[in-house]
């Protein structure tokens, strides 16, 4: 199998040429944060339409439902579920459910000291009810490995602090200060 080759840069052989590029580069960085930026306004734009819509139509849905909920408990359900929690009306479901299950603690309970209090017992399916979370500080390690010579010899062979160094362009945009440039 042969290896794509990459296609070949154009290299500057001056100063004034990098410094060509480098306004190009920076003028292609600004026109991606400006359409980014416009994406985002347009999307804002979209969801607060959404949002308004969607608070009319729950204006208007609300005292229907309040409307329908009373009429069920004053005797509608008699009327077209008998002995059942629900029954079909105009093409809906209308009736009584089950929420779903929740855990919750007795009064001046709390779960600290239910964990506590399984964590005591002597009883061989406790394993079942309790979740052993541990995982690696990484930030931890790293800023002792880099600060701690015993640490870092505790942890060799293991663990390692890897930094490469990597070209960068800082062109210096911000997408905030280009919202209230471009701001109208």
């Amino acid at each position: 199998m042969s290896r794509r080759k990459q296609e070949a840069v154009y290299v500057p052989t001056s100063r004034a040429e990098a410094e060509a590029m480098l306004a190009e580069y920076k003028g292609l960085e600004r026109d991606k944060l400006m359409a980014d930026i416009t994406a985002d306004r347009m999307m804002d734009q979209v969801r607060e339409r959404r949002r308004s819509r969607l608070a009319d139509l729950d204006a208007k849905a609300v005292p229907i439902f309040d409307g329908l909920k009373a009429w069920w408990e004053a005797g509608g359900k008699d009327e077209v579920a008998g002995p059942r929690r629900s029954a079909e009306l105009a093409g809906a479901k209308i009736g009584i459910r089950l929420s779903p299950a929740a855990l919750k603690t007795e009064r001046k309970v709390t779960l600290k000291a239910v964990t506590d209090w399984l964590k005591g017992l002597r009883w061989k399916r406790k394993k079942e009810f309790l979740r052993p979370k541990v995982e690696l500080d990484k930030d931890a390690i790293k800023a002792a490995i880099q600060s701690d010579e015993s640490v870092a010899k505790k942890f060799a062979g293991r663990l390692k602090v890897v930094q490469a160094d990597q070209f960068f362009i800082d062109t210096g945009l911000d997408a905030e200060t280009l919202k209230k440039e471009t701001a109208g």
